[in-house]
């Protein structure tokens, strides 16, 4: 027999709260790649072109970038700090729609009237057919089948999941493109023949690179360990009560509001897979 979970998320109601997080993410993405292309693209390019001149125009344009990478940072962070908060605070209510949970003001704080911001974010992804296609059957079919509690158990776990795979992915690419960047500029310096110092010189133009990605290391570790944290709630082998599901739904809501945005080329490249392994999860 249904919990009544497939019917509920696929309510337009409820599309259009999908249709306005997804936008607010979307938008937060944008800024945040702008951040990844001012702090590694653009000093790379730099300093490339800097072992191929003496031009000092090079010189001063790399200390202008990492500087205007360090204010970009800060106001981008905000920006994007905002939109994630908001776009938790309208998952966490279709969540909790969706689920039938009842609203605990102790653990999710009050819960604000976001109509205008729905229908405001909303509008883009639902006047386009095929995005709006993407938000129906938001969890997998076999939840629907389970007791009330259980479906909901296996829709948080099918979140988490998604999210810690997405993260050490992320995680890894990071670190591998930083690293071959920064020995593509050692290796032409060395091919060049030019000496070592000049060489470590070479180097510090990709400075912001490297304090993006020491920085995007250090918030992809705090959103793992979270995530490490939510696995032994969710994945014990207590029998959950509606209480405990809702602390479970707390701490997702709270990583969902600190959490490092993934960019989108990342979760597309891997979307099937992860799909396909949701569908396994939900079946067992």
């Amino acid at each position: 027999m249904s919990n009544g979970i497939k019917a509920r998320q696929n309510e337009d109601k409820c599309i259009a709260m999908l249709a306005a997080q997804r936008q607010l993410y979307n938008d937060a993405k944008k800024m945040n790649l702008v951040l990844i292309l001012i702090s590694i693209i653009l000093p790379f390019i730099l300093s490339f072109i800097s072992l191929f001149t003496q031009d000092t125009y090079v010189d001063n344009s790399s200390y202008i970038v990492a500087i205007a990478a360090l204010i970009l940072s800060f106001i981008m962070d905000k920006y994007i700090d905002k939109q994630k908060e908001l776009a938790a605070s309208i998952q966490q209510q279709f969540d909790t729609y969706v689920y039938t949970m009842p609203w605990n003001y102790r653990l999710f704080g009050n819960n604000r009237n976001t109509n205008q911001e729905i229908a405001k974010y909303s509008k883009s992804i639902l006047n386009n057919n095929k995005e709006k296609q993407k938000l129906y059957d938001w969890y997998v079919a076999e939840n629907d089948n389970k007791s009330l509690l259980d479906g909901i158990l296996s829709c948080q776990r099918e979140n988490y999941a998604w999210d810690i795979g997405l993260r050490k992915r992320f995680k890894t690419a990071s670190i591998i493109t930083v690293v071959i960047l920064s020995l593509i500029v050692l290796a032409v310096g060395i091919i060049n023949s030019e000496k070592l110092l000049t060489v470590i010189c070479h180097m510090a133009f990709i400075a912001p690179m490297l304090e993006w990605l020491l920085s995007t290391i250090k918030d992809i570790d705090k959103d793992i360990e979270s995530l490490n944290a939510l696995d032994e709630l969710i994945n014990n082998d207590s029998n959950k009560s509606m209480e405990d599901l809702q602390d479970i739904q707390k701490a997702l809501f709270e990583h969902r509001k600190e959490c490092y945005i993934i960019p989108s080329y990342l979760y597309n490249i891997f979307k099937n897979n992860d799909e396909d392994e949701a569908h396994r999860t939900a079946s067992l």
